[in-house]
């Protein structure tokens, strides 16, 4: 009757081992189908959120890392940033705005056709904003630096920030600082003939 007892506790010993080690296995693969379908769970979330919050909390307490930067926009940007606000005393303008503040993707793409759209505006800046009293976007207006050096990539960038803003049917104009057009042809270009009447 020992014996019989003996191997039971073994078989049971042996089977509670042989499942911590199928759990282990499946936990550092990323969990078995189950897992997949139901997603992480809460406290895993959590856990990683909490975790990742305090490493970088820490990296940003090192001296030394942050510097604030000299001038908040170039020479060349803050020449075309007072020839806007000459041009546009009754408007809002805004320096420095991310593409996709200013544009969003339509409704009707769905899934990675959506995400593929947004990505395309998703790191992409516009020099400045002209916004009216109510804060209808009138005009985006790029400044290029110059004797800029625009490597191809960026090159690419721009073709395809240009191709976004027309098809979203917005004003785009370029400007090249020193070549700048005078306010009152600027204001012309942006609102029509009529713009010295707003």
């Amino acid at each position: 009757m020992q014996l019989t007892a003996g191997v039971v506790l073994g078989l049971v010993f042996v089977s509670l081992l042989v499942a911590i080690t199928i759990g282990l296995l499946r936990r550092s693969r990323g969990g078995g189908a189950g897992a997949k379908l139901s997603g992480d769970s809460p406290a895993t979330v959590a856990q990683w959120t909490e975790g990742e919050t305090t490493r970088l909390l820490s990296s940003a307490e090192l001296p030394g890392l942050y510097l604030l930067r000299p001038r908040f926009l170039s020479k060349a940007e803050n020449v075309v940033f007072l020839l806007l606000r000459a041009a546009f005393p009754r408007h809002e303008i805004f320096a420095r705005i991310r593409l996709s503040d200013v544009l969003q993707v339509k409704i009707g793409p769905q899934g990675m056709e959506r995400l593929r759209a947004f990505r395309k505006i998703a790191n992409q800046h516009v020099g400045f904003v002209v916004c009216d009293r109510d804060m209808t976007i009138v005009a985006i207006v790029d400044a290029k630096e110059p004797d800029q050096v625009i490597n191809p990539r960026d090159q690419k960038l721009e073709i395809i920030k240009q191709r976004c803003l027309q098809a979203a049917q917005v004003k785009y104009i370029c400007v090249y600082p020193p070549q700048l057009p005078r306010y009152r042809e600027l204001r012309e270009q942006i609102l029509g003939p009529a713009g010295d009447l707003v």
